[in-house]
């Protein structure tokens, strides 16, 4: 029978320096598997059907040859290099394509970067036996950067491993593990949304009752009107923006309504709970990286309250699988975005400053200055992986640099005055970008009523007020879906949203 690898072993690959490296596979039990590259020569017998070979403490360069062999089967890589790998993994704004981002055309043109490398997991949705959706999918094996292939790289991973290299020097590795329209429940194990009784009830229960007297039949036709309804709603919105280019995304939904969402759930559904993380990011593990970078939360805005425990085991759960109890989790707070049928992401914000607070080794960029109000998939993804490389590079590789957004950290009340104070920022490291006043600022009066306010800098701190508030009992900051917000740090860092109220 011979052996097979994992799919995720292909030429062109990046292996992860400085660490245990395992590659694993499938082989008749009791074969003898060797591993050769780097001069290391490993040995191992496959057991209960699988087998792993674990080298040791590579170091960075290349390229090189990663043999495997057995009594009758040799396999051979080439153009192997060693550096840092990198999971990006999240939903839609993780998944966007370089090709569409702002500066897109320079950007691919330039891109002519032969040590980064690229693997996208392929995007297999559903799979029981033989049967395997979407149809025909094909796993393209690892890539290497240039104008030919990066168009459909996701644009903040690879401005992210492009800010890495120029810093680092080495070979940088992505592995591009998301899909877009996904809670964080699809990637996670089942045992850790049982064992809350809110998430079990929320994703579990929900999606059983959801299958419950669903057939195979009624599923597919559901599926194909939903698609169809989609595909209707875009030839409307298409012409509808034609006769009307002036008008306001707000004004095009009162009049011909939003786009149908979400699709129905079923059993073959791509966001049923725990779908994807079977169906896509067990196929990755234990490969080993030195990190994830994650940007999601969008979906889970319809159940803001249980981002909390939803983002915190997500987290766990992907350490466990990658075999690493400190894996460093670098992600994106959610933009502002001005979503007309919920007013939640502010509490998604929340809750992704929360984790950042509690959860150790994660690492947390600021982005409410990139949102856009009428597009939940803003253009501009670059300085989104500038500022995930940059808070890397302070946080998992140590450099002496500033990374980090002025994080709220505690406030005083002083007579009518509350008085906010910031982790990451010296006297005079906070300013006021592109105004003269602050804004975004509100607070609380003791019946906890919220009040627009006044605010300034003092040193490291910021003072807030209000002449309707004479007792005030705390502050929000950038609290809605959308606001103007301008407090940033001298290095072009905004603030992060918080609420004094919230528990963190």
């Amino acid at each position: 029978m011979g052996f097979k690898l994992a799919p995720i072993f292909s030429d062109n690959m990046v292996l992860q320096r400085d660490s245990e490296v395992v590659v694993w596979g499938k082989a008749e039990s009791g074969d003898l598997l060797v591993g050769k590259i780097c001069g290391q020569k490993v040995e191992t017998y496959a057991e209960d059907g699988e087998f792993r070979l674990i080298f040791k403490d590579l170091k960075a360069g290349g390229p090189f040859e990663l043999e495997i062999l057995s009594k009758d089967q040799e396999v051979i890589f080439n153009n192997v290099l060693v550096g840092e790998v990198w999971i990006a993994g999240g939903q839609s704004n993780m998944e966007f394509n370089l090709k569409d981002s702002i500066g897109a055309e320079k950007e691919i043109e330039q891109s002519n970067y032969p040590d980064i490398r690229y693997y996208n997991v392929p995007d297999i949705v559903y799979e029981n036996g033989d049967e395997v959706l979407p149809e025909g999918i094909i796993d393209t094996g690892w890539s290497i950067a240039s104008p030919d292939t990066a168009a459909y790289y996701s644009a903040v991973a690879y401005h992210f491993a492009k800010n890495l290299y120029n810093d680092l020097k080495v070979p940088i590795g992505i592995v591009n593990c998301n899909k877009g329209g996904t809670s964080a429940a699809s990637w996670m194990n089942e045992k850790y949304l049982a064992e809350d009784e809110e998430l079990s009830e929320a994703y579990l229960e929900q999606y059983k009752k959801a299958i419950e007297n669903l057939t195979d039949e009624e599923e597919d036709r559901l599926t194909a009107e939903f698609y169809k309804s989609q595909e209707d709603y875009n030839k409307r919105e298409e012409e509808y923006k034609k006769k009307y280019p002036e008008r306001s995304m707000a004004q095009l939904h009162g009049e011909i309504g939003s786009v149908p969402w979400p699709p129905p759930l079923g059993r073959k559904s791509y966001q049923r709970p725990c779908g994807l993380y079977k169906t896509k990011f067990r196929k990755i593990t234990p490969f080993k990286v030195r990190g994830v970078i994650w940007y999601q939360g969008e979906e889970d805005s319809a159940k803001p309250h249980l981002y909390k425990k939803l983002f915190s085991r997500l987290i766990k759960c992907w350490r466990e699988d990658l075999e690493n109890p400190e894996l460093p989790f670098v992600f994106v707070q959610l933009p502002m975005f001005n979503d007309e049928k919920l007013d939640t992401w502010q509490l998604v914000r929340d809750a992704q400053l929360y984790t950042y607070k509690n959860i150790r080794s994660t690492s947390m960029i600021v982005t409410v200055d990139l949102g856009e109000a009428e597009d939940v998939h803003p253009k501009n993804k670059k300085t989104v992986g500038e500022r995930l490389a940059l808070v890397a590079r302070q946080d998992v590789y140590k450099e002496e640099i500033k990374g980090h957004s002025p994080i709220y950290n505690g406030y005083n009340i002083i007579g009518n005055k509350v008085e906010i104070n910031f982790d990451d920022v010296l006297p005079g490291e906070l300013i006021i970008k592109d105004d003269t006043e602050l804004k975004g600022f509100e607070i609380y009066d003791k019946n906890r009523n919220l009040y627009p306010a006044k605010a300034y800098i003092v040193e490291d701190r910021v003072i807030v007020s209000s002449d309707k508030v004479n007792e005030p009992i705390g502050v929000a900051y950038g609290w809605k879906n959308y606001v103007e917000i301008n407090l940033f740090n001298n290095i072009g860092l905004p603030a992060s949203p918080f609420n004094t109220l919230s528990k963190y």
